[in-house]
């Protein structure tokens, strides 16, 4: 994959300049901070404890008001600082912040869905975020892999994933060199590419500066793998059920949309793990009967999901 892409920015370390939000340690900053002034000779030593006694132990004293207040504004103040330093890394920038990140490499959000004016339906951060981080390649005219996907992602917005395969991905079929093979997963339906968005994809790859002259491209969808998902949830609390399943719903949906993947296979390992939510004694999986393997032109494709809870009984602790 893009050398720039293999680098998952969610594994990066927190950056040193965001600091802990601790209010309990500002507060008791703040308190040491007061007894050092009260203990530097203008305050004789019982007079100093008592101010501090009334300050450590009482809520209602001025000096304790006056502590927490400033442990407070300390708080929202690093919170703030945290806040903008987290909005100019590529990493941990959201919303209009990501934008402008996107701006400085010359890469705009894409819009998915445009045809109300009024709620215009825009690609999430996830997907722009990937975008920007893979722009750096498209500056090669020498056909690198990451060139030809940021491309391809950069055609349209019903771009869901694409992968360039070539003569070292060992297919068989071998791909002849210099004859990339393209092929794009849609955000449409199950994922299988129409005609429309295919030759968009062609004729945005196609021009010379994007890919070396010699390369002959061809451009295809993806086939989706039909599966379906069926589990039992066992609780123990009956009362809980209901926001248990919410919960397991949720995850449920998007743990399938990260394995909508071009030659990503999904296995009951991990959709077992998925739905483990909190409250949740077992899981037990009915279909899909076994992992579901896809081939490197293939993607899985949930077409239906079933949940049922269950609460079960047994041992003194469910008495």
């Amino acid at each position: 994959m893009s050398r720039y892409a293999a680098l998952d920015l969610a594994t990066l370390p927190e950056p040193s300049a965001v600091v802990e939000l601790d209010y309990t340690a500002l507060l008791e900053a703040r308190l040491a901070e007061l007894d050092g002034h009260l203990r530097d000779g203008r305050f004789e030593q019982a007079e100093a404890d008592e101010i501090m006694a009334l300050a450590r132990s009482i809520a209602a004293s001025p000096a304790r008001y006056l502590s927490e207040a400033g442990a407070s504004r300390e708080l929202y103040m690093n919170a703030r600082i945290n806040a903008a330093v987290r909005s100019v890394l590529l990493a941990t920038a959201t919303g209009s912040d990501l934008d402008h990140r996107g701006a400085g490499r010359g890469v705009a959000r894409l819009v998915l869905d445009d045809s109300d004016p009024e709620n215009i339906i825009y690609e999430d951060d996830e997907s722009y975020r990937a975008r920007i981080q893979l722009v750096l390649e498209s500056y090669s005219p020498y056909g690198p892999e990451g060139a030809y996907v940021y491309w391809a992602l950069q055609a349209s917005g019903d771009v869901l994933d694409v992968v360039p395969y070539g003569p070292d991905d060992n297919l068989d079929p071998p791909i002849p060199p210099a004859e990339p093979v393209i092929c794009v997963l849609s955000r449409t339906g199950d994922g299988a590419a129409s005609e429309d968005l295919l030759k968009s994809v062609y004729q945005n790859l196609k021009p010379d500066k994007r890919r070396p002259v010699g390369d002959k491209l061809t451009v295809i969808s993806a086939t989706p793998v039909h599966y379906e998902v069926e589990a039992e949830l066992q609780v123990v609390s009956a009362a809980t059920a209901s926001l248990v399943e919410e919960q397991a719903q949720a995850t449920l949906q998007k743990f399938i949309s990260t394995r909508l993947a071009i030659g990503r296979p999904l296995y009951r390992t991990t959709l077992a793990a998925a739905l483990k939510v909190d409250g949740v004694e077992e899981v037990i999986i009915t279909k899909p009967a076994s992992d579901v393997m896809v081939s490197p032109f293939e993607a899985p494709y949930a077409s239906s999901v079933k949940l049922t809870v269950n609460s079960i009984t047994g041992g003194w602790r469910n008495v």
